[in-house]
């Protein structure tokens, strides 16, 4: 249902961006897995025949370039970003004990690489059809809970970022999707109390973004979602309906 779609998925080298990078090409989509770890990288793409590797430090600009530039030589179209890369910071830390050096690169990873990564994959973006952004919210993005710090912070940040992106952005659609607590390296770091076999895996979450992904997702532009709405369900939902 995604052939033809070219897709850009940021923190392809673990967690839910490595989930949904595999889910994207399985679903049939031209997709570069985006990440700092060059090895894990290619070990996503061992899995998952087919998909490109773009080995970039997002928070810097030569990073963010390479991304633009791997777009340009597969074609210089795309059609979906999904920015799943995120930095979890201090967990515990209240805010009047919050390091500097942790905020900044925290707010560097989840808010300023977004914006400034979107800002490099605009043209190629606005050549795409149906382009769409899809962005990675948090529970504790929307209502705070004490000890996520910056992350918290950061993902209230970007939930702004879609909501003014999308009044802003005529050409394209953008999604903020909220995982909830899921199977992750990144969770387990968060919550080490949690039993990780009671959550969901990154596969189970993926069929919202699927979903979104399609040309014809019938969800309007700045539409705020929960992944686990979606969790069995049919990523074609409302589409098939649509193209029938």
């Amino acid at each position: 249902m995604l052939h033809g779609r070219r897709i850009v998925v940021t923190g392809a080298s673990s967690g839910i961006g490595q989930g949904l990078a595999g889910a994207f090409v399985d679903a049939g989509a031209t997709v570069w897995g985006v990440g700092r770890d060059p090895e894990a990288l290619a070990e996503t793409a061992r899995h998952h025949p087919g998909m490109s590797t773009v080995a970039a430090d997002l928070t810097t600009t030569a990073g963010r370039r390479a991304v633009a530039t791997a777009i340009d030589h597969g074609g210089s179209r795309l059609d979906v970003v999904v920015h799943a890369a995120g930095l979890l910071g201090a967990p515990g830390t209240t805010l009047d004990a919050y390091p500097e050096r942790e905020w900044r690169e925290v707010f560097d990873v989840n808010l300023t690489a977004v914006q400034f990564l979107h800002r490099e994959l605009v043209p190629a973006l606005e050549r795409g059809d149906t382009p769409t952004v899809i962005a990675m919210a948090s529970t504790v993005g929307r209502l705070p809970r004490p000890g996520w710090g910056a992350y918290a912070v950061s993902k209230h940040a970007l939930e702004g970022w879609v909501a003014l992106l999308a009044l802003e952005w005529p050409h394209g659609r953008v999604y903020s999707v909220n995982p909830g607590g899921t199977r992750t390296p990144m969770r387990a770091r968060a919550m080490p109390d949690e039993d990780p076999a009671t959550l969901p895996t990154p596969a189970d979450i993926a069929p919202l973004f699927l979903h979104l992904a399609h040309p014809q997702a019938p969800e309007p532009s700045g539409a705020i979602l929960d992944a686990r709405d979606w969790i069995g369900r049919n990523p074609w939902d409302g589409i098939v309906t649509a193209l029938s």
